[in-house]
């Protein structure tokens, strides 16, 4: 049996087809800088096509975070979860209301509390609970934000382990 499989996947890849990968992954080590935003926007960073290999995000989906990281300042926590920028829609958390923060009021995940230079480690859990409107990299996003709304200026977080396993 595994030898058959083997002889279907050579031959599909010599006649052009794509093997679709697993979504999810690791990205090794890996920095992002959270741009100051005024009011009413977040501190927000976006991953697309790097980590869920072309996979259209699906009501019901559960994925594993797994991150050691250190931030540039002090914050409150890092919101982690899936959006579809087009048209704009969370997929991993209730839509706010009025002037609550997204994430860590919304059923979002949140990493840990940390402290400038200071190395956390965390596993979090993040739900689907909306499914993206196309298999597109913008309709599949993964969003890193800053639940910290008192900071002034930029976050750079910087991951030495970032591993997302999608588990079901």
């Amino acid at each position: 049996m595994k030898k058959a499989i083997m002889i279907l996947l050579g031959v599909c890849l010599l006649a052009g087809f794509a093997v679709a990968q697993t979504p999810g992954g690791s990205l090794g080590p890996v920095s992002f800088t959270l741009p100051w935003n005024p009011p009413g926007n977040n501190f927000q960073a976006e991953i697309r096509d790097t980590i869920l290999h072309g996979y259209r995000l699906q009501r019901g989906d559960v994925f594993t975070l797994k991150v050691t990281y250190t931030v540039s300042r002090d914050v409150d926590g890092i919101g982690v979860g899936f959006a579809d920028m087009t048209p704009w829609q969370t997929l991993s958390w209730r839509q706010p209301r009025g002037g609550e923060i997204p994430m860590a009021n919304n059923g979002g995940a949140v990493l840990p509390a940390a402290r400038a230079g200071q190395p956390v480690s965390a596993e979090v859990t993040i739900t689907l609970i909306n499914r993206a409107s196309s298999a597109g990299s913008r309709q599949n996003t993964f969003i890193l934000a800053n639940v910290s709304p008192q900071s002034q200026g930029p976050i750079t977080i910087n991951f030495s382990e970032f591993i997302l396993t999608k588990t079901n």
